[in-house]
């Protein structure tokens, strides 16, 4: 009896995995060949803890709702890690389950790190493709069935600056379509290219060739805020050693100036680049997420 039992629960085990695996479907960002590609690579190159290090092809990595519990509402994530990896792991797809759980249409940005070996222009790059992810899920949004006005953006540390720059810096597409994201989550962001106030790693990656240029005041989102940026929901934490807390608050009070929503979460313990976290090693900071749901389920009510 106990053998047909674990019988059973293991049918179920497999089955409910290939459930969750058909949900997770990859698409290229773009048709053909990628804009300010200089050149290409065959593979991504993956590090430690599988860590992407070189990007071959951008890609969204998408994460859909059992329609049971779809939410009507879509989120890009864009991974951290100084603009020199992406913590595509822990700050990238268990984020995304995270969401998909809670009914969100979740994608995985796989953004192209500014490495000016592969790219022209590669300070434009991870913003563009940000903005085409997009422009992706606007489209989807019939086919896949969430609102097209509720499609947002949540970065982590470098990506916490991609995602603020997408929200200051939008477009309008060929066909009529914006990049402007309708919310943002932003945790432990890198937000300014300041020098007191950076994290440098981040600044010298981006910008290369650029720095001490113009492109140093377009990429300090915390001045580059104005009546269209979208309402925020800001996480850190006052230990955070690699990227200060004084981010966070710059583009919050920012924000606040344009009458603008916003919500700013300062922990006090959780250091830097814990992801989803856990209570033990990140105390409240690893609320943040289901903070961040109610925050956006109230900003639709």
């Amino acid at each position: 009896m106990k053998s047909l039992l674990f019988f059973y629960i293991t049918i179920l085990f497999v089955l409910s995995n290939i459930a969750l695996s058909s949900a997770q479907q990859t698409y290229p960002l773009y048709k053909g060949e990628a804009p300010h590609t200089r050149s290409l690579i065959a593979a991504d190159s993956i590090g430690k803890g599988g860590r992407v290090t070189k990007v071959a092809v951008p890609q969204l990595i998408v994460y859909r709702p059992d329609q049971a519990i779809a939410n009507g509402k879509a989120i890009l994530i864009c991974p951290g890690g100084g603009y020199g990896i992406l913590a595509i792991e822990h700050e990238g797809y268990q984020i995304a389950e995270w969401y998909s759980q809670q009914g969100y249409t979740a994608a995985v940005l796989k953004y192209r790190l500014p490495q000016e070996d592969l790219l022209n222009e590669s300070w434009k790059v991870p913003q563009l493709d940000a903005q085409q992810g997009l422009l992706f899920l606007r489209r989807k949004a019939g086919e896949w069935n969430y609102n097209t006005n509720q499609i947002g953006i949540l970065g982590f540390s470098a990506g916490g600056h991609l995602a603020s720059s997408a929200s200051v810096h939008h477009e309008t597409a060929a066909d009529g379509l914006s990049t402007r994201p309708d919310f943002s989550i932003l945790v432990y962001p890198v937000i300014s290219m300041d020098t007191s106030i950076t994290h440098q790693g981040s600044r010298h990656n981006l910008l290369g060739e650029k720095i001490d240029s113009e492109w140093e005041s377009y990429y300090s989102n915390e001045t580059q805020v104005n009546k269209d940026t979208p309402p925020a929901f800001l996480v850190h934490s006052w230990d955070d050693g690699a990227v200060p807390a004084e981010n966070s608050i710059r583009y919050a009070k920012a924000v606040n100036q344009q009458g603008i929503q916003v919500e700013l979460h300062l922990f006090e313990k959780g250091g830097h680049g814990y992801g989803a976290g856990n209570a033990d090693q990140h105390g409240n900071a690893a609320s943040w997420l289901a903070l961040s749901h109610t925050w956006i389920s109230d900003l639709f009510d």
